[in-house]
Order: C-alpha cells, then structure tokens, then sequence
C-alpha cells in the first residue's frame, strides 16, 4: 500500500541558482499527468528520493507554480552528507522522485502576532511564510545563518522584524532572553532537532504554553551518524517508555515530554 509520503512523483531538474553562500535554489519540473498534490501550508515539504542514493530526505517547497508544474526547493550546502553533495552538484535534466506535500503551519484564527524561529535550514519555509502573510499581520524573525551573506529579504504585507545572528546555537537563549513573548499567539519553530527540543522545553514547561500556541519540529540532526550510534544503545529503552505512557492513555505531547526527557538524559 502507497501512502503520500512514498516518492511516487518522476520531476527533472529544470534550472539552478544560487541563493546566498549557503542555499542553492533547484527548480524541478514534473511532466504533465503528475498526481503531485500539494499540502496548502507555507512550510510545506516533500521527500526527496535521490537516484544512488539509499534514503530520502525531507525538504521544504519553497514555491510551487501548479499550472507549469514546478517545484522550488532550496538545499542548504554549507554541511556534509550525500544529499547536499547532490545539490552542490546538480545540473539541469537530473532526475529524482518526490513524495506529496506535507505542511504544519496552523495558527489559531485570527492570530495576529507571530515569532518565527530558524536555522538556515528552515529558512526557506520561513520565507514562504512571511510571504503569504496579509495586512494587519506581526511576525518577528530570529534566524541563525552559518554566513552573513545568508540574510535574505522577503516581500510580505505584513509588518515584519527581523534578528540575523550569525552564530551557531543562539535560538534558545535568544529565545529565552526575547521581549514580549506575552503578546505572540503562535510561534513557528524548525531547525536542529536537539536545538528545538530546548525551545520546546522552555516554552511548554518555563512558559506554560498551550500546544496549539506553537509548532516545534526538528528539521536535521546535528552529528547524525553519532547521534544514531549512541541512540541504538538506548533505542528498546526509548521505545518501551513510548509505549508504557501511550498505553497509560497520555496525550501526544505528554508522551514527547516523557521522551524528550528520556533522550536528554542519554545525552541524545
């Protein structure tokens, strides 16, 4: 059985650009009849199956013209791996398959105050974002970019403040440190997954807040090969408290905080 995370989707890259020192832009194009679906939401993403390669990758759609059936995706190329190395390397007529669209951006309705948190990774979907807001809209940016010449400009109709810092690991002391968190109704959040399991800490436990007022999601895994080694050691530990707490009725987030916990502690 398929399901719409499977790269069922044939696309050839049409074109290439280079962003900023970090991000380089593919376009790819998918032939017509495509069953391509996209999800709706600013920081959608699909999955990327790249040929020679035995994994996939999911990477946020930074733009989507529907009616030319083409796809926009900004690969960071500042880090290791094969899937940047395939990105640096690209060239027009290169094929992959993509999976359908999945997105996350949910604010309440009528959310009018926004703080968007993210690393050079989720710095596409972070675009995207501000880019679809109306007027009458605030949104804070923080972002961490490995390069000053990283910083990017968006046109957006909303009001709209942005913090660069180009140092590594300062979102949740940022975070922690940032005036007026009081008056945000929904925060976006997406980067290293041990970096957003700080942010979610702090604002779920030192904040209080209710998990509809933010999205938290790890994008990458800084030291992956090492972060999956040592995970390996505790894995049937892990999987056991997961399924002691789903089996005692706890909610999503409740059996997070438990496992959040649990892999802090393994040092993951």
């Amino acid at each position: 059985m398929t399901t719409p995370d499977d790269p069922l989707h044939p696309a050839l890259v049409a074109d290439v650009t280079t962003v900023s020192p970090s991000l380089r832009r593919i376009r790819f194009e998918m032939p017509a009849g495509t069953g391509f679906t996209a999800a709706g939401q600013p920081d959608e993403r699909v999955l990327i199956d790249f040929p020679g390669l035995d994994h996939r990758r999911s990477y946020t759609v930074r733009g989507w013209v529907p009616h030319r059936r083409l796809l926009d995706v900004d690969f960071a190329v500042h880090a290791g791996g094969a899937a940047a190395a395939w990105a640096r390397s690209a060239a027009p007529g290169d094929a992959v398959r993509l999976s359908s669209a999945t997105g996350w951006w949910r604010p309440p309705p009528g959310a009018r105050e926004l703080l968007l948190l993210a690393d050079v990774s989720a710095l596409p979907a972070a675009g995207r974002i501000v880019e679809s807001l109306g007027p009458g809209t605030s949104v804070r940016v923080v972002a961490e970019i490995p390069d000053a010449g990283d910083r990017q400009e968006w046109d957006t109709h909303a009001d709209i403040a942005v913090t660069w810092l180009t140092s590594p690991g300062l979102l949740p002391s940022t975070l922690v440190d940032l005036p007026g968190l009081d008056s945000v109704e929904y925060l976006w959040s997406c980067g290293e997954t041990s970096t957003s399991r700080r942010i979610r800490a702090h604002l779920r436990r030192t904040l209080g807040w209710a998990p509809e007022r933010y999205h938290v999601m790890g994008y990458w895994q800084a030291d992956r090969e090492g972060w999956l080694a040592r995970y390996a050691r505790v894995q049937d530990r892990i999987e056991a408290i997961a399924a002691r707490e789903l089996a005692a009725g706890r909610s999503a987030d409740e059996v997070r905080d438990v496992i959040d916990d649990a892999l802090s502690e393994a040092d993951l």
